[in-house]
C-alpha cells in the first residue's frame, strides 16, 4: 500500500484554498489543480510498504506524537517549485508554526530511518500542493501570477493530530484512506 504522514487540515482551511485555486487559475497553462478536499499538509510520504512496515510507520508515529504538544499554524503565501521561470508546482506555504512542524518531521524521519525506511535527501519545506504544470505555455505568467497571491492569508488552525494515510490512485484521481489518527499531547 502507498503510504504518508500528514496534518489534516480544517473544512474552513481547504474552503479558503478552494478560492485561492479559482485566483490563480488565470494562465493559459495546464494545470492539474489538487481537488481542495482532497489537499494535506504531508509530513512524511513513504511509498510503497507493505504490511510489516505498516506497523512500523504507525508505531514511530505514536512514539513521536506522544513527543509533541499541540501547537499552531497559520497557512499564507503562494510560491512555486522550483523557483524558476519553469514551474512544476504551485503551493500555499506556512507563515506560523513552521519550526514546530520541522521540528516534528525531522523526528519522524530520524525514527523512520532507524526502523530500515530510506532517508529523504530533500529539505522537507512545509507547503500545500495547489497544483502541478503539466504544460507552462507563457514563461514567467503563472509565477508573476502566483507572486500576486504571495500575502493571502488561508486561515489558522491548532494541530492536534497527525494521520497515517492510504492513497489509492486512480484514473479518477487519488482515494485517500485514514488508517489511523494518532493525537499529539494535551499541555
Amino acid at each position: 500500500m502507498r503510504v504518508f504522514i500528514a496534518v489534516e487540515l480544517t473544512e474552513s482551511i481547504k474552503g479558503k484554498i478552494a478560492g485561492l485555486q479559482e485566483g490563480l487559475k488565470g494562465t493559459p497553462d495546464k494545470i492539474k489543480w489538487v481537488d481542495p478536499s482532497l489537499i494535506h499538509l504531508t509530513l512524511k510520504f513513504l511509498g510503497e510498504i507493505k504490511e510489516e512496515g505498516l506497523k512500523k510507520v504507525l508505531w514511530v508515529s505514536r512514539e513521536v506524537a506522544a513527543g509533541f504538544s499541540f501547537f499552531r499554524i497559520k497557512i499564507k503565501g503562494t510560491g512555486v517549485f522550483p523557483d524558476s521561470p519553469s514551474p512544476r508546482v504551485v503551493w500555499v506555504g506556512v507563515e506560523e508554526g513552521g519550526n514546530k512542524l520541522k521540528a516534528l518531521v525531522n523526528q519522524l524521519e530520524k525514527e523512520l530511518v532507524r526502523q530500515g525506511f530510506a532517508e529523504e535527501k530533500r529539505e522537507w519545506i512545509p507547503h500545500l500542493t495547489l497544483g502541478r504544470v503539466k504544460v507552462l505555455k507563457e514563461k514567467g505568467k503563472l509565477r508573476d501570477i502566483v507572486l500576486s497571491h504571495k500575502g493571502i492569508e488561508a486561515g489558522e488552525m491548532e494541530v492536534k493530530s497527525i494521520g497515517v494515510i492510504e492513497s489509492r490512485l486512480t484514473p479518477e484521481g487519488p482515494i485517500y484512506t485514514l488508517l489511523e489518527r494518532i493525537p499529539l499531547v494535551r499541555r
